[in-house]
């Protein structure tokens, strides 16, 4: 009897951003799109079925258009952080995913009180006492001189993709930072990557973004590497038109289990705005000047602004 063929990867992609109600009119966010996680969906759709859970509506749109890929792209709708939660809570334990790529932007704070400011004093050690009124409204007033909005720390999202919804497979990690510099970005996505059990993490700053040679540092349990963007579009272009090998993708998205620790692991994402390759990926290491990470915001109307932050 001939082998049966074994079931092509399934991948979870997270894309686009959570917003928050002020009130009942207005709401906070950021700036990102899903322009990234939908460019990594359609790249992982060649070799697999992909769950796509998104905010931005003209890509499930896309999706529910069908012939995007070889293979089959689902696409679940969120916009706030619970809704994002309560997708990824049904989606996780029951999905048998390969790899997830957690490239959506969520919400560090969600608002829990609106406030005119009535006075404001100096206090010592850079403290500040503030005199507020609540003001919080179905609309709040646009009478106020000053307003302040209090916001209570979300649940990290990412973090009970392993702990709370059981997921044994890939997982790739984004991270965004601002004003620091290399040293410290490496550090610090090394630390977020390490919380949240990630496989892979890819960092960057958003000065790091605005450079005329942008790309993405990819942290793993080697060194950290870079990647050109031309080299990601390079990667992603071949990822639409070639079939699935070990060389890219690795023996963990085959199989199902995560990458061994200290050996060459799987890149499982080709995408010209982010690459979850690890060392199976060749990677070139940057100059010294060159200190440029993941892709980010751009100036408006750029395409670099379709990318979205990593949460930490």
């Amino acid at each position: 009897m001939p082998a049966q063929p074994s079931a092509p990867p399934r991948f979870l992609v997270c894309a686009g951003s959570t917003r928050e109600r002020l009130d009942r009119v207005r709401d906070w966010g950021n700036i990102f799109t899903g322009g990234t996680g939908f460019d990594i969906a359609r790249a992982l759709a060649a070799y697999g079925p992909v769950d796509l859970v998104t905010s931005n509506r003209d890509h499930l749109s896309l999706v529910r258009s069908g012939s995007l890929a070889a293979h089959p792209i689902r696409g679940f709708a969120f916009r706030t952080h619970a809704d994002l939660r309560a997708q990824l809570a049904h989606l996780i334990p029951h999905g048998g995913y390969t790899a997830i790529s957690m490239s959506a932007a969520v919400s560090d704070y969600t608002p829990t009180g609106s406030f005119a400011v009535v006075d404001r004093q100096p206090a010592e050690n850079g403290l500040q006492r503030w005199l507020v009124r609540d003001v919080h409204a179905g609309k709040v007033s646009s009478s106020h001189g000053q307003i302040a909005i209090s916001g209570t720390q979300t649940e990290k999202l990412v973090d009970l993709i392993r702990s709370a919804w059981g997921h044994t497979g890939l997982l790739v990690k984004f991270k965004l930072e601002v004003g620091i510099d290399q040293t410290e970005l490496l550090a610090i996505g090394e630390r977020s990557r390490q919380a949240s059990n990630a496989d892979l993490l890819v960092a960057n700053t958003l000065e790091m973004v605005e450079g005329d040679r942008p790309g993405a540092w990819l942290l793993g349990d080697g060194e950290p590497r870079w990647v050109d963007r031309p080299v990601l579009e390079l990667g992603q272009r071949a990822g639409q038109h070639r079939p699935m090998d070990d060389r890219r993708l690795g023996a963990g998205v085959h199989s199902g289990r995560r990458p061994g620790r200290g050996g060459d692991g799987p890149a499982p994402v080709e995408s010209h705005e982010r690459s979850s390759g690890r060392r199976g990926l060749r990677m070139a290491r940057p100059p010294a000047r060159r200190s440029r990470g993941r892709r980010g915001p751009g100036r408006p109307g750029s395409r670099a602004a379709r990318a979205p932050c990593g949460r930490g």
